[in-house]
């Protein structure tokens, strides 16, 4: 029987459903079997995107990913609770030994089916969002969900190997972690830390394999992620800043001028006029 892409079963299962179900690959671990779009691999859902026009909710959103990811990593088993806006979560490590090779969130859910108070401050008067969300799923149903992806995981991992067919695995997980959290404070120490690998290390195995630091890296994406937001969006260029990860919108001005010889103002007007030639 042919094996199908984690990504086929991700969808098998959320089909019918408000679930949403990303999974985060970490250390060496992947390959070309695993692979996912950048929406299943951080909160995609109705209600997460709504949250994430508040700035406050964003950097919220991280903190609680990001403490989730270390506990798994840590105790190695999976837990649920809710996250910072009231959404429940379900987080499954998958084990390959003393590693943890990648961490399964299960999420968008009103365990009980009731809205918390967390939740109705959160939300306001947008009563409607509450329809984009899963209801009355059990532990029980979540854990064999949970168990059901981790096996799939280990039967691609069996069958395509553990790493990647080209580059480094490590790296491609570094990388798509960067690019799944740029609007956060993603810093070299911060992704060592998530990946558990010595800072220094880790840099120079990211500059040898990519050419530029883990910093420039960062740099590059974030500017990249600016001039979509230029071009696609009629956000202003303090929320584009913030949305990029900047928290001082002078050093954002002088970083995009240095990589694209415009300001973020003259890179949109230039734009705007050559669409319409």
């Amino acid at each position: 029987m042919e094996t199908k892409s984690l990504y086929e079963l991700i969808k098998h299962i959320e089909r019918g459903t408000h679930l949403h179900i990303g999974v985060l690959f970490l250390g060496n671990y992947g390959n070309e079997l695993c692979r996912l779009p950048h929406d299943h691999t951080i909160h995609a859902s109705v209600i997460c995107e709504n949250f994430k026009k508040r700035n406050l909710d964003y950097r919220r959103c991280f903190r609680c990913r990001n403490m989730a990811l270390r506990k798994a990593i840590e105790t190695k088993e999976p837990f649920g609770g809710l996250c910072s806006n009231g959404i429940y979560e379900y987080t499954h490590p998958v084990v390959l030994g003393n590693d943890v090779g990648a961490v399964i969130f299960i999420g968008n859910i009103l365990l009980s089916g009731e809205v918390n108070e967390r939740l109705k401050k959160r939300i306001g008067d947008r009563i409607d969002l509450i329809s984009t969300v899963e209801k009355d799923v059990s532990q029980d149903e979540l854990s064999s969900l949970g168990k059901i992806i981790e096996d799939y995981i280990l039967l691609l991992f069996e069958k395509g190997g553990y790493k990647l067919e080209y580059g480094d695995a490590l790296i491609e997980n570094v990388k798509n972690y960067i690019r799944s959290n740029i609007e956060f404070n993603v810093n070299t120490s911060l992704v060592a830390s998530v990946f558990h690998y010595n800072k220094s290390y880790l840099g120079r195995r990211f500059k040898k394999e990519v050419g530029v630091s883990i910093s420039e890296y960062l740099h590059t994406e974030r500017i990249e992620r600016a001039k979509s937001y230029l071009t696609k969006s009629n956000l202003t260029v303090i929320e584009i800043a913030e949305k990029c990860g900047f928290s001082e919108i002078g050093y954002f001005n002088r970083l995009f001028k240095s990589k694209t010889g415009k300001t973020p103002t003259e890179y949109r007007r230039l734009c705007k006029i050559s669409s319409v030639m």
